[in-house]
């Protein structure tokens, strides 16, 4: 009985140093940064938080659950962030707003960024469960952020478990979308080595920015840095001009400067400024006797703004100088012969439905115009040039899932049709392959003779059957 007694009292002794243990470990604080905004200026146009609230950030970490600490770190972000004229929203995956529908949720709207909004938008921040695709939360940030000529910031905040190669790709895919003008930025809530290398590489796909542990972000002094890093740029001398772009440092206050920091009494052009109607005009730009930007196409953009030069006299532009395509089928309006297409249906070079194009509803098909001679898979050319363009269509179109339809007449065996038309849709494939479709949104499918366009009676009805058709669904 003492024994046992014994035992009972040391196992109790151990597991009330082991809860002493685990209590002396600190928590982690955010102290809010101070900035002088007076030395910077703004670096970015846009950005988005996106947050994670996956069933992973219910976890503890530091004695708190990892969700907690991600708004705790939000909170300090946001009251350290100047507002300075940009845009910016916060969005989570999972399921960070409660009761939420779908895996990533818009929080904040991209709009004007105000401290307390984005403070309501964080407090209702606190829910965490569902799986973790934070490649959706990226996809959906960059149609959020619809600028795509913005300097735009990402910030990431999230432990980096469960996910994998697709958050990478869809990193990759908002740097195709926004190039040099996107950074993106990573904050980990945990200390995991396979989160951190997710995170790190989601950065590295994105081609500019840093992956930062919350550990090192709880000092003021820190967050002012990162904060920093991510929004503005060194102005020492206050004029408006970046520290890296300033060729005249030390300006005195208040001296109106050019694009490169340094004192201007005009624009450069070559117009005094007593006759210069336009002032201002950026450096380098052809201007006319007046200082005014030359139009040389005269569609009302200016060559330097217009990046569609010697549009017809008359077409119709938007604001790049490019003409308008109402449509957008990829044909101008006014090259246009069949406007008003529906959304998605490939078409020729005349902006009309490619022939054998039927459409229903939202949804179109392809019939009746690649064909085969008898007993033959091979394409012939005058059916290769309208696969071209279908692939062509499907490259740009990634939405697109296609079922290639094989199809034969009626005569011969049954067995052997069914083995032509799926060699035909297989070769088609094959052709869309080549002309650099992937091949994983294309499904080759034979019908032999059941799915005939015309009578089989006839030379000509089964001239019309021996083809290929495409049905497509979007994915």
């Amino acid at each position: 009985m003492k024994r046992a007694t014994s035992y009972i009292v040391l196992i109790f002794a151990m597991v009330m140093l082991t809860q002493a243990c685990a209590s002396s470990q600190p928590t982690l604080s955010f102290e809010p940064g101070t900035i002088d905004t007076d030395k910077y200026v703004r670096k970015v146009d846009q950005f988005v938080v996106i947050a994670d609230g996956s069933l992973s950030m219910t976890d503890r970490w530091q004695r708190q659950r990892k969700l907690g600490i991600s708004e705790d770190f939000l909170i300090s972000l946001n009251h350290t962030t100047p507002d300075l004229g940009y845009d910016g929203g916060l969005r989570t995956f999972g399921r960070g707003l409660c009761k939420s529908q779908g895996k990533t949720v818009s929080i904040i709207e991209i709009g004007e960024y105000l401290s307390s909004s984005f403070g309501d938008g964080v407090a209702r921040f606190n829910c965490a469960d569902g799986t973790s695709p934070l490649n959706l939360a990226l996809d959906a940030a960059g149609a959020d952020l619809f600028k795509r000529d913005a300097r735009t910031a990402v910030i990431i905040v999230s432990d980096g478990l469960d996910m994998g190669k697709k958050e990478v790709a869809a990193a990759e895919g908002l740097a195709s979308a926004f190039g040099e003008n996107l950074e993106i930025y990573a904050v980990q809530i945990g200390n995991s080595k396979k989160g951190r290398q997710l995170l790190e590489n989601v950065v590295a796909a994105g081609g500019s920015g840093y992956l930062k542990p919350a550990s090192k972000l709880t000092t003021s002094r820190a967050m002012a840095l990162f904060v920093t890093d991510v929004f503005l740029w060194p102005d020492a001398d206050g004029d408006g001009v970046p520290d890296h772009l300033d060729k005249c440092p030390d300006t005195p206050k208040g001296v109106e400067v050019d694009s490169v920091g340094c004192p201007v009494d005009s624009d450069g052009d070559g117009v005094p400024d007593y006759l210069d109607k336009c002032p201002g005009t950026p450096k380098n730009v052809a201007v006319d006797a007046k200082g005014c930007p030359i139009d040389s196409d005269g569609d009302g953009v200016p060559d330097y703004l217009d990046k569609c030069p010697g549009t017809p006299s008359g077409a119709k532009v938007d604001t790049k100088g490019c003409p308008v395509d109402s449509d957008g089928d990829g044909v101008p309006d006014y090259l246009d012969k069949c406007p008003g297409t529906p959304k998605g249906v490939p078409v020729d070079d005349k902006g009309c439905p490619i022939a054998g194009i039927e459409v229903a509803g939202d949804e179109w098909f392809l019939r009746g115009q690649v064909l085969f001679d008898v007993n033959r898979n091979t394409i012939k050319p005058a059916a290769a040039e309208i696969l071209l363009r279908v692939a062509n269509f499907l490259k740009k179109n990634q939405q697109y899932m296609v079922e290639i339809q094989g199809n034969t007449d009626s005569t011969g065996p049954l067995a052997w049709n069914m083995q032509l038309s799926e060699k035909r849709a297989e070769a088609v494939k094959e052709y869309l392959v080549t002309n650099g479709v992937a091949a994983g949104r294309l499904t080759a499918k034979g019908f032999g003779p059941n799915d005939p366009l015309a009578q089989n009676n006839t030379a000509e009805g089964r001239a019309k059957n021996r083809r290929v058709d495409f049905k497509p669904t979007m994915r």
